[in-house]
């Protein structure tokens, strides 16, 4: 980062040179009296003009598309900031609605198992967990959202269209419930197991917040109810529940186990859910 920051800086230098060379050529315009050497230098000061505006155009250019890179790649995969950087007209930041799949994950027993461990060591496991967690949801073309203390948030369909994004959620979860066992196996955490809610339909998704510290995040009800079926796995000791509008999108493609109707917190009309085993 300070590489760049020294490149930018040098090219910034040398445009305040182009700018100081016009002003010059035109100061020695207006002291020629010689009309065609006059109108040489005028000429000369008018090129340097188009090249500066050309140079800072260009290196304006370059600082929004870092600026980009630097706030996307937090929330997606590397192969996805490359083809938004391709193809940023793709992206739209001022929010738009989306058809998108949600998914909420969190951490068995954390809360009880985090107060026996030293805090270094609970933040040394978190990060751990995330790392792997994180990669996962890029691998299956998601996007983070956020963490949310041992818990994350993260949607499928945004910010550039995903092809069967309720079937790359579902997917993303049963991978992380395998990895998780992985994990375990070879001693690398100590959490004993995670819960997944996931719900499918339509959110708007764009930059949210105040100027100085904007979140690329989704909002919609859809967003909820995915947060009320992790409760839901919460209550059932389930791995992963899925709503009915994500088992439509994914029916033959996962083995799915019918779960409770059920009323969720702030709604009236029961949610039907379904369970997806896990490996």
């Amino acid at each position: 980062m300070t590489e760049k920051l020294d490149i930018v800086q040098a090219i910034e230098l040398a445009i305040a040179h182009e700018l100081e060379a016009r002003r010059s050529y035109l100061t020695l315009a207006e002291e020629a009296e010689d009309p065609e050497l006059k109108r040489l230098l005028i000429e000369i000061a008018q090129e340097e003009a188009g090249h500066e505006a050309s140079l800072r155009s260009r290196l304006r250019l370059y600082e929004q598309k870092q600026l980009l890179r630097d706030t996307i790649c937090r929330y997606v995969s590397d192969r996805v900031v490359e083809e938004i950087l391709k193809n940023p007209e793709a992206l739209r930041l001022g929010g738009e609605r989306r058809h998108l799949t949600v998914l909420f994950a969190d951490i068995k027993g954390f809360t009880t198992l985090s107060e026996t461990m030293d805090p270094a060591r609970v933040v040394e496991v978190l990060n751990d967990y995330f790392t792997e967690m994180v990669d996962l949801i890029f691998a299956h073309e998601g996007t983070l959202d956020k963490f949310l203390g041992d818990g994350l948030f993260a949607f499928f369909g945004a910010p550039l269209e995903v092809p069967r994004a309720a079937s790359q959620a579902v997917s993303c979860a049963v991978a992380m419930h395998r990895r998780l066992k992985e994990m375990q196996a070879v001693g690398k955490t100590p959490l004993q197991g995670m819960r997944i809610g996931i719900n499918t339909g339509e959110a708007i998704v764009g930059n949210i917040g105040h100027a100085r510290r904007m979140d690329f995040t989704i909002i919609g009800d859809m967003v909820n109810v995915a947060a009320r079926l992790l409760e839901v796995a919460r209550e059932l000791d389930a791995g992963i529940v899925i709503s009915e509008a994500t088992q439509r999108e994914v029916a033959g493609q996962f083995d799915t186990i019918p779960g409770p109707a059920v009323v969720l917190r702030g709604r009236r009309e029961a949610t039907v859910s379904y369970l997806v085993p896990v490996p």
